[in-house]
């Protein structure tokens, strides 16, 4: 059955806002698995490991599994400020990075070993907080009503699989030296968890 508007335009910005929620929660894992010698840096502030604010990595995570939950489970009015100001700050944070590094500032993922250059995410950034304002208006507009379905043993299994691959990956990163390529593995493993948990945290289709 073919999608309407409204439903491609979640589904896009929900992709959107689980890729960039891994972010708050893999420097975390990476902390818990092996703190010495992982150097961070996120918003100005950074450290090595548990020496600095990382507290900042638990603050954000919260932030990312409440905004998913009320997304996905409802009330959509906890949801709607959550969402929109979180695509905010990240632009904000990525156009800020560009005024004060210039052309040279990068996005860097040292355990994957790549970096992308600032500015080139400007553009997907603030298009992806219009598409949140234009998604979230528009879903206020028919009542932002939630088919929240019934906890299924499908959403029990992925959240068991999640919970498996967040023991596998803290594994991994203990027995890496955080630029290796078990740390890598570790980091791969990590974002599958996220994946696994945000879909089991979503309402299980019919059937499921």
């Amino acid at each position: 059955m073919k999608k309407s508007i409204d439903e491609r335009m979640f589904d896009a910005l929900m992709f959107w806002t689980i890729v960039t929620g891994i972010f708050a929660w893999l420097p975390l894992v990476r902390i818990l698995g092996r703190p010495e010698g992982y150097r961070w840096g996120i918003l100005g502030l950074s450290g090595t490991g548990t020496e600095g604010p990382f507290w900042i990595f638990v603050l954000l995570t919260a932030w990312a599994l409440t905004m998913l939950f009320t997304t996905f489970r409802g009330p959509r009015s906890v949801a709607y400020p959550l969402l929109l100001l979180w695509h905010l700050a990240l632009t904000a944070v990525v156009v800020a990075g560009v005024v004060q590094g210039g052309t040279i500032a990068t996005w860097q993922g040292q355990g994957l070993r790549w970096a992308i250059p600032l500015w080139l995410l400007i553009v997907p950034f603030a298009g992806f907080t219009v598409l949140a304002a234009l998604w979230i208006a528009r879903d206020r507009r028919r009542g932002g009503e939630v088919d929240r379905g019934e906890w299924s043993r499908a959403n029990a299994v992925r959240l068991a699989g999640s919970l498996a691959l967040l023991v596998v990956a803290l594994i991994l990163f203990r027995a890496g030296d955080n630029y290796d390529w078990v740390t890598a593995a570790a980091i791969l493993t990590t974002i599958g968890h996220w994946a696994l948990l945000v879909d089991a945290i979503a309402a299980a289709p019919s059937g499921a």
